[in-house]
């Protein structure tokens, strides 16, 4: 009998044959024949008695998949296997569009020699097996009856040696299924993974190998290919022997007769589940990537903003000082705005060097003996100041008594009150703050000391509090332009807490209706303490800053001053009225955008960080609205893709904070008509 077994290779590529010829030409039995177009392909069919055909889908006039169909509908051709050979998609519904060509497996570029050649061996022994059958069959029809049957079990047994010899010898678990999925045959890789016994594995017994949900999903994709006849594929995760579940790809192709019914199911299960593994973690990099980009994006355009806000006022309140005209009342003033803004700076400064010390472990606690009366004394003084300008009550007392005296770090404990409790006075508008000490001896014998701050302020809702104390992160983007803020104050205030052998939480949150916070620190009474049973009555007081005016080279312009920091509205107003310039002032971007369409404005001069509307959106509305005067941006925020978003929304300028007096000035007279000169005489 000629051994001989005929292989169709068909690639428009001279490249993708030759690399199919060196994998398979090593096989001596093998008659390697290519075809480089789906119309040579079909020529040769006819011709020669194929075991198997690995055609490539994309080629030109006739790709892989019309030609699969053309062959198809040859009924002395039909039954010839086609594995499609591509590197192009990999998708579901382009490849079930190659089953339905008439394809029995893929193979993906680039693909593993191993597999390749195993998969052709399949079909190329099973090919010669049926030729064996067929000259077989013709030599025993003139023999008698019994010898007949005696040869064909002598040939069926010899296919199954060399069929079960050749799946043991691949590398994934090969099994074979009757039509209603009762498992009737498995390779030794099946035993030595899941560790099942033949009774266990056997019939229906297979499906204790499978995750339960992964078995529900497999089970329902296959009563679909029962009832289409489609081979399918699908991951579940597998037990193996040891108990762990891994993840395998399983492929099942439907074993048909000659009336297309399906008389079995040939599948495998392939182990997927480092690949799968590093998929994730690839996953996992690339969002933890860029949600580290666009947080530190985010940090550094609020420090920016944060740290140059105050820095404004310090050089620009610092420059009017040096006049050696101004008076002392207003010199004063002056220095008052400095120190307040210094001071301002300092904390923000302060909050990343501690947030950082205390992520890093470097932050040192220092318990000394701490005055309480003098401690919450201070601070109700140096909070009922902020309080009182926003019209709010601001209220200290005890629940119980407390000791006057106790071993902690004093300064660490009045940063955490302070951040808190100022926290609660920053969002609320009205009504009042409630701070409430208390002291406790847990079970444990360790003392505490309590605080409780209630406030009537905007509330959070439960998104809000998911991300209160992550550092650098405020309730919503409206929030930081509306209060601003870094983000860094509750989340120092938790660590230093936690420091202390103590916490701060979330006691209770509302919209609109306030919120409550609790604090909670190791605290050792002193041996010669005395207990406190009330705080004495504190009342604040106030002053008020004036402002004075000149006039020089601007005069004669007119300009809207959109600014919501008080101290910065002084500063560029006193910059601008000493230079001549009538100034206007509003203190949003939704005033400034009114005032402008009302009124007669030689320049805009627009902060960009703003409550209600901020500077790019009211820019954008005015340019839509027609506004043709100059627009100059005034923002705290320095980087360059700010500077270029100013620009594309609208505006004419870009000026940074701090403000440089005399580049400000040059800056207006740009946008400023040039006067005529005086007529001669």
């Amino acid at each position: 009998m000629d051994n001989s077994i005929d292989i169709l290779m068909v690639d428009d590529r001279p490249d993708g044959l030759l690399a199919l010829e060196a994998l398979l030409s090593e096989h001596e039995n093998y008659r390697l024949v290519k075809a480089q177009s789906g119309l040579e392909a079909l020529n040769l069919v006819s011709k020669y008695d194929f075991s198997v055909i690995l055609m490539d889908v994309q080629m030109p006039e006739l790709d892989g998949f019309q030609t699969a169909e053309l062959i198809r509908k040859n009924i002395e051709n039909s039954q010839i296997p086609i594995i499609f050979v591509t590197a192009i998609n990999k998708d579901d519904r382009y490849v079930y569009r190659g089953y339905e060509a008439g394809a029995v497996d893929y193979i993906f570029k680039p693909f593993d020699p191993f597999i390749l050649t195993s998969k052709v061996a399949v079909f190329a022994d099973l090919h010669l097996q049926k030729r064996m059958v067929r000259l077989q069959a013709a030599e025993l029809r003139g023999k008698e009856r019994l010898q007949h049957r005696a040869n064909l079990q002598s040939v069926e047994i010899e296919n199954l040696r060399r069929y079960r010899n050749l799946a043991n010898a691949i590398p994934h678990m090969v099994w074979r299924a009757a039509p209603d999925g009762s498992l009737e045959y498995y390779n030794e890789l099946w035993c030595t993974y899941t560790g099942l016994s033949l009774e266990d594995s056997l019939g229906m017994g297979w499906q204790k190998a499978f995750n339960a949900y992964d078995l529900k999903n497999l089970l329902g994709i296959w009563m679909h290919s029962i009832q289409t006849g489609l081979d399918f594929e699908v991951e579940c995760r597998v037990q193996r022997y040891d108990g762990v579940f891994r993840w395998h790809l399983i492929r099942a192709v439907a074993e048909t007769n000659f009336e297309n019914q399906i008389i079995a199911w040939l599948g495998t299960c392939t182990d997927i589940h480092d690949r799968k593994l590093v998929e994730k973690r690839l996953l996992e990099a690339q969002k933890n990537s860029d949600a580290a980009n666009q947080a530190k994006t985010q940090f550094l355009a609020n420090m920016s903003h944060e740290i140059r806000t105050p820095l404004s006022a310090i050089i620009g309140f610092t420059e009017l000082t040096l006049d050696p005209q101004m008076d002392d009342a207003d010199r004063m003033s002056n220095l008052s705005i400095v120190r307040r803004n210094s001071h301002q700076l300092l904390k923000i400064i302060d909050e990343i060097l501690d947030i950082s010390k205390v992520e890093a472990g470097h932050l040192e606690m220092e318990k000394v003996d701490t005055d309480m009366v003098d401690l919450l004394s201070g601070l109700r003084s140096l909070l009922h100041v902020s309080a009182a300008n926003k019209g709010v009550k601001l209220q200290f007392k005890l629940r119980d008594k407390i000791p006057d005296r106790v071993l902690t770090d004093a300064t660490r404990l009045r940063q955490i009150l302070m951040n808190v409790i100022g926290n609660a006075i920053k969002f609320t508008h009205q009504g009042q703050v409630t701070v409430t000490a208390s002291y406790s001896m847990k079970s444990s014998g360790q003392s505490y000391l309590g605080f409780r701050i209630q406030d009537t302020g905007i509330g959070l809702n439960n998104e809000m509090a998911e991300k209160l104390f992550t550092p650098f992160v405020q309730a919503d983007c409206s929030t930081t332009r509306l209060y601003g803020g870094t983000g860094l104050g509750l989340a120092l205030a938790r660590q230093l807490a936690r420091a202390l052998g103590g916490d701060v939480y979330l006691e209770y949150s509302e919209l609109c209706l306030g919120s409550i916070f609790s604090i909670e620190v190791e605290a050792e009474p002193l041996g010669a303490s005395s207990w406190v049973k009330e705080l004495t009555a504190f009342s604040p007081g106030g002053h008020v800053i004036p402002i004075k005016n000149s006039s020089t080279e601007l005069a004669g312009a007119k300009i809207l001053l959109v600014e919501d920091a008080e101290d910065n509205q002084i500063l560029i107003s006193h910059f601008l009225r000493k230079s001549g310039a009538e100034i206007d002032l509003a203190c949003n971007g939704k005033e400034g955008m009114e005032k402008a369409l009302a009124n007669d404005y030689s320049v805009v001069l627009m902060d960009i960080q703003m409550p209600l509307l901020d500077g790019y959106e009211a820019t954008s509305r005015l340019r839509q609205a027609g506004y043709d005067r100059p627009i100059i941006a005034l923002t705290a925020h320095a980087l360059k893709e700010e500077r270029e978003l100013a620009l594309r929304t609208g505006c004419n300028g870009h000026l940074t904070k701090p403000i440089d007096r005399r580049e400000l000035i040059n800056s207006l007279k740009k946008y400023l008509p040039v006067p005529e000169p005086a007529a001669q005489i």
